[in-house]
């Protein structure tokens, strides 16, 4: 992710960059220390969360292991593209649902998952603008 600051004529520009990288660093720091605060402020222990929570976040973890490792480029580039940006949003849909779901159950792992969906939405939506260049 590039990140630029622009200075023209005594006058700072703030690029879109930059702005995408300070909210998506906002979120990865809200996704781990809010649920760390759930956890001094609340001793005893939650019920588990469900086994299709659980996949779901299964399935977002593996989606992006496969994106920073370049899986995606080893398909051919026909299929790559059917299929790149509908998984991601298959799956933020999927997620979006699991965190609404599991805030009444368990809220250490809702907002955590919650975090992760709405990075990678937030992601598709820029890696579908890119795309339409």
């Amino acid at each position: 992710m590039c990140i630029h600051v622009i200075k023209s004529k005594g006058v700072m520009v703030i690029t879109f960059s930059l702005i995408f990288g300070v909210f998506v660093g906002a979120i990865v720091i809200l996704t781990f220390v809010v649920p760390a605060f759930l956890a001094v402020k609340r001793n005893e222990k939650g019920p588990a969360p469900r086994k299709i929570s659980l996949g779901v976040l299964g399935l977002l973890v593996i989606n992006w292991l496969l994106f920073l490792t370049g899986s995606y480029a080893l398909l051919p580039t026909n299929i790559a593209e059917l299929i790149f940006i509908p998984v991601w949003l298959v799956l933020c849909v999927a997620g979006v649902i699991v965190a609404a779901y599991e805030f009444k159950n368990n809220k250490g792992f809702a907002i955590p998952v919650a975090g992760l969906t709405t990075i990678s939405f937030l992601f598709s939506v820029l890696a579908s603008g890119i795309s339409k260049m």
